[in-house]
């Protein structure tokens, strides 16, 4: 267990549930544990690195391209079901072939979406999605091997719909217009209100009796809001990390993050973790945490370009994401 720096102040983001929490569930946790002295060997080195910039892109639309709410529509909704693309029996990850070359995972559903606009199904309105069928999805994400938990992503979609139909005129940039360019603001924030108001963006559990937050899917949304300039939060910095499979396990790699021998064996064989259970738990809060302590040893060391957390996610997630040995698996829509 280590104690937080004297630097935290550095990272907003502390302030906010999601590394509050974490902070506070950090120190009951018996199974992940955190090298404080290897995480500052990893940001010796890390500090020289070239990070993914905060300020967003540029949205050019172009001539008959996809409108500002169209990519809206597109993030949040493809947002909601960008989880489990790994098999659970052959751990084999989902993929499909587009023009020779093989994409996987989150890249597949894309395009798959992007194909299903092109042939004019109306995969983005909400009346659409409320009555979709896992066969329908099927059809839509086709591809060699059938996408892990189909039933569930319709189920996903199927509640997203009632909810956008019922109070947002069926579009999703329809919500994000009636919020303000907050994330947290007392409740009326964006990702307060996503994670409140759509049951499929709320990512919350409770760790050795301490509820935390952990609103994976609803961040990362946020996050790709931010940075594709759809939307410019003032409080981008409120955002942890996105704890996933990929994550932990980069963190594990570089031995920043240690699981006790029982753990490290059900990870190792592959054996699945029960959604909610301490050790999947303890995996998903110690990332948190571990990457808003890497965040802060970062910005001490190169005070003159401050880093935040999603930096930190991305630069994990982007070297370990095609190479990684064993992680986790859960049975879980939350990623």
């Amino acid at each position: 267990m280590c104690a937080l720096p004297r630097d935290a102040a550095r990272t907003a983001a502390w302030t906010y549930p999601v590394l509050a929490d974490a902070r506070a569930a950090h120190a009951t946790c018996r199974d992940v544990t955190l090298d404080v002295e290897r995480l500052a060997q990893v940001a010796d080195w890390m500090q020289f690195e070239t990070f993914p910039p905060i300020e967003p892109d540029a949205q050019d639309p172009g001539d008959g391209g996809p409108t500002r709410e169209a990519h809206i529509d597109f993030t949040l909704v493809t947002g909601a079901i960008n989880f489990a693309y790994t098999d659970f029996d052959t751990r084999v990850p989902w993929s499909i072939e587009v023009d020779g070359r093989e994409l996987i995972d989150a890249d597949a559903m894309f395009v798959r979406f992007e194909q299903a606009i092109a042939a004019g199904i109306p995969v983005l309105e909400g009346a659409w999605l409320a009555d979709i069928t896992p066969a329908a999805l099927g059809e839509i994400l086709h591809g060699p091997r059938p996408i892990p938990m189909l039933a569930e992503r319709a189920a996903v979609l199927r509640s997203v719909g009632r909810v956008l139909v019922d109070r947002y005129a069926g579009r999703f940039h329809v919500f994000v217009d009636d919020c303000p360019p907050r994330l947290y603001a007392d409740g009326a924030g964006m990702l307060e209100r996503l994670t409140r108001e759509f049951p499929a963006y709320d990512d919350s559990s409770v760790l050795h009796g301490r509820a935390v937050r952990i609103d994976k899917l609803a961040q990362l949304g946020m996050w790709m809001l931010h940075h594709r300039g759809l939307v410019r939060f003032d409080d981008i910095d409120a955002l942890s990390a996105f704890a996933d499979y990929i994550v932990p396990a980069a963190l594990r790699a570089m031995g920043v993050l240690r699981y006790s021998p029982p753990l490290a064996e059900a990870v190792d064989e592959g054996r699945l973790l029960p959604a909610g259970s301490a050790w999947e738990n303890e995996i998903r809060v110690q990332t948190v945490y571990a990457c808003g302590l890497l965040t802060d040893a970062l910005n001490a060391r190169r005070p003159d370009t401050p880093l935040i957390v999603p930096q930190i996610d991305f630069r994990l997630w982007s070297a370990f994401h095609d190479r990684i040995g064993p992680h986790h698996l859960t049975q879980t829509t939350a990623y």
